[in-house]
């Protein structure tokens, strides 16, 4: 029987995760259920993750180096062994949790006494209060009872930041499975075969969304790991079940195989899945799909350069009404503007261009003087409710009898609309060349035949913006130069070292003295940020977590010079024609790179172990960066405005 305000033991996993870790720790500091203790294992961190996590004074933190392991059930077993609580909880430390969420799993475990553990509802997020999707579909109420087969069915979300459970289940279950990638969910499997549960489906986790989660990594093993726990409960599920877990796997799985340009597998995996369920004709379209992008793929091999697929505008007037299509994410969306505005200013005025995104992507769209129209698909990042809602727009679609549709995406919802809307002309952005996102998209807009493309970034706002406000109000005079300082990346593969910022600007100084530095971004930039102005004092100006992002689109039209990690903020500046030096660590600069004249990047091409995309520096010493100076850097930076001037 639980005491009324049991101790609980939190376990938090936590690997170079300076820039997020503090917003995890105050989101159980704000617990109403205030008998906890929280034991960090760190896993070897070489940022400032220590360094953030000992600036919060409160007793019941505990943290522990383990030196770097690299195992995720090896870490939550040493928390583990360290837990004196009645109750185990688990958190990411990139994760937040609602002021409740203990308050009511505790609640719930003591009104259903034969209920070893919970697991509650939630939603992953990019922008904080900005849900992308809910795990659930309900928002309330709960479910008692056994749920072991429920998981292979797809029924129960099982991550173990929601997750809490008496200490007397360890006893029965053991720990966590070292020798598995995905331990997690073989944890709360081995709880669930031996426990009921009571799930509470309000959203009480906060999933945190960003290129370093853990899982998208892991995609092979992931599915390895899938397959051998349906294979190692096969005779304990019925026969339905084993089946539709199989069919959903192959399918998933087959999908990343495309991702990764691997067409043979992903058909095979396919054709797995159709023997799973053989009278669903999912397999049978996503075959189809590989086999279009084998087709465009040898296309591309075959004539060494893009395969832009493309049906050109024939007739000899302008065509009247226009629809761009590029859904996400913020940065890509940003890449395709200037080459966009370079249509707008080569068409009559009578033309009209409509632009089609996704709503999280659709702020700086809205307010630039570009589009007559931007129309925004909702639904998060659950393609199904992005499907649903891309249905109500098609009739819309219809009505507006566009001529030309460009296809700056290529997926199948933009496929779906440009197919429905069956245009005179069209064209289709190219996936999987390695050319820069910028180039592809100028040679799609191309493609359709209205003249040549380039780069135009005179962009007008819709409506006076409130840029300079925000800029005075933080402790800029409105006449000093403004150097945008941007070490947004959350890879320490592509990390330069935040000490090299600041001797960056004071090597600037000492040429410009009139200059104040400008740091702006999400809540994730507030240590760096904090780091920066403790450093720099009154040398920079700090607006982390104050804009939208076209505020921040807007602000950017102020500054003189850009030095930022590779980040939506970076192509924000490079398509503003503003001088941006990118550093680009192991991210493949061949994809991301800025264009323009007034842009030039560092990478790791010339390395090699360049272009290696890997979170964590294989050598441990961020080579690729780190032999960049803040003085070879600054001579580059001189040497770049002594050429735009």
């Amino acid at each position: 029987m639980l005491d009324r305000f049991p101790k609980i033991s939190i376990v938090m996993p936590t690997y170079n995760r300076a820039a997020l870790i503090g917003e995890t720790i105050r989101s159980i500091l704000a617990q109403t259920h205030e008998n906890w203790e929280l034991i960090i294992i760190d896993d070897g961190s070489e940022d400032e993750t220590e360094r953030v996590i000992s600036q919060i004074k409160d007793q019941r933190i505990k943290f522990y180096k383990a030196g770097r392991i690299a195992i995720n059930g090896k870490i939550k077993n040493i928390g583990l062994k360290k837990a004196n609580g009645d109750l185990i909880a688990f958190i990411d430390s990139d994760d937040l949790w609602a002021e409740t969420k203990l308050e009511k799993q505790v609640a719930a475990l003591q009104e259903y006494p034969e209920a070893w553990f919970s697991l509650t509802g939630g939603f992953n997020f990019r922008t904080v209060n900005q849900p992308v999707d809910f795990f659930y579909k309900q928002r309330e109420g709960l479910r008692y009872g056994d749920i072991f087969t429920s998981i292979f069915k797809s029924e129960i979300s099982t991550t173990t930041p929601s997750l809490i459970l008496r200490k007397e289940c360890l006893e029965i279950t053991g720990s966590f499975d070292e020798t598995k990638p995905f331990s997690d969910i073989d944890f709360i499997l081995k709880l669930a075969s031996h426990f009921k549960a009571v799930i509470l489906y309000e959203p009480l986790l906060y999933r945190r969304l960003h290129e370093a989660n853990d899982s998208g990594e892991n995609w092979e093993k992931g599915y390895q790991q899938g397959l051998s726990m349906i294979r190692l409960h096969k005779k304990a599920l019925p026969r339905s079940v084993v089946h539709e877990a199989l069919f959903k796997l192959y399918i998933n799985f087959g999908e990343d195989c495309l991702s990764h340009s691997q067409q043979r597998s992903a058909i095979g995996k396919f054709l797995f899945a159709w023997k799973n369920r053989p009278i669903s004709i999912v397999p049978a379209k996503k075959i189809s799909k590989a086999i279009l992008h084998w087709v465009i793929n040898y296309k591309r091999d075959a004539n060494g350069g893009p395969s832009i697929r493309a049906k050109p505008w024939t007739k000899p007037d302008f065509p009247k009404r226009i629809l761009a299509i590029r859904l996400q994410a913020m940065g890509d969306v940003t890449i395709t503007l200037p080459y966009l505005q370079h249509l707008r200013n080569s068409l009559p005025a009578s033309a009209k261009i409509d632009f089609l995104t996704r709503k999280e992507c659709a702020d700086i769209p809205q307010n630039i003087l570009l589009f007559n129209k931007v129309i925004s698909i909702a639904g998060g990042r659950n393609f199904k409710r992005q499907l649903l809602h891309t249905f109500f727009l098609l009739p819309g679609f219809l009505l507006r009898h566009y001529d030309v549709v460009i296809d700056l995406q290529n997926n199948d919802l933009s496929e779906l609309v440009r197919k429905s809307i069956r245009p005179k002309a069209w064209s289709v952005f190219d996936r999987f060349t390695s050319r820069a996102a910028g180039e592809r998209t100028r040679l799609t807009i191309e493609a359709i035949g209205l003249g040549e493309n380039q780069i135009n970034p005179d962009f007008k706002f819709r409506r006076e913006n409130d840029s300079g406000t925000i800029l005075r109000r933080n402790g800029w005079n409105g006449t000093n130069n403004l150097v945008v300082l941007n070490p947004a990346s959350s890879f320490m593969s592509r990390n330069w070292p935040l000490e090299n910022y600041a001797a960056f600007a004071e090597l600037w100084l000492a040429r410009y003295p009139n200059t104040q530095f400008l740091v702006m971004g999400t809540s994730a930039m507030s240590p760096k940020a904090d780091y920066l102005k403790d450093t720099m004092g009154e040398k920079i100006i700090s607006i982390v977590n104050q804009t939208t992002p076209s505020q921040a689109f807007a602000i950017l039209q102020h500054a003189r010079f850009v030095l930022s990690e590779d980040s939506g903020l970076m192509h924000m500046a490079w398509v503003s024609g503003i001088p941006t030096l990118a550093l680009f660590g192991s991210t493949r600069s061949d994809w991301t790179r800025p264009l323009g004249k007034k842009s030039f990047f560092l990478d790791s091409s010339d390395l090699p172990c360049g272009n290696c995309m890997q979170e964590v520096c294989r050598f441990g010493d961020v080579h690729c960066l780190t032999r960049y100076s803040p003085e070879f850097v600054v001579d580059k930076a001189f040497g770049m405005m002594k050429s735009f001037a």
